[in-house]
């Protein structure tokens, strides 16, 4: 499936677009706007439309996300369960600075690892992170 994953008229402050090449099942999608939980819905379709493709790794560029509340990121890791047990996996990529404050608040980074693009490393202990990081 190629294109926007948007499902309603209520979810534009999260777009959601298909990257991906000509990958039989891979699928990159940019998320760009709030990840929230009046957002996430649209993005868990859109998992469940990819999955329902016969596709089961997926990489979400989170590079133009601009908010990103706690709860989103438990989706996230609810997202990365469900792929593993779909024997797929997800990457998370390019993580902007909403993902990573989120992150921070959270203490999640070790459960939702970034890879390439501006990944997260997580501070170190005993130093705060800094307000850009």
């Amino acid at each position: 499936m190629a294109g926007e994953y948007n499902t309603t008229d209520a979810q534009e402050r999260l777009t959601i677009q298909d990257a991906s090449t000509a990958s039989d099942r891979h699928v990159l999608l940019r998320l760009a706007g709030d990840l929230d939980y009046a957002t996430v819905p649209a993005l868990c379709d859109a998992v469940v439309d990819i999955l329902a493709d016969g596709k089961r790794h997926i990489t979400l560029d989170l590079s133009a996300i601009t908010w990103c509340d706690n709860a989103s990121l438990y989706t996230l890791l609810g997202i990365r369960s469900a792929l593993q047990h779909a024997d797929g996996r997800l990457t998370l990529i390019a993580a902007s600075p909403a993902i990573r404050r989120a992150l921070d608040r959270t203490g999640l980074y070790p459960r939702l690892p970034l890879t390439g693009g501006g990944g997260y490393l997580p501070p170190r202990p005993g130093r705060r992170p800094s307000g850009d990081a």
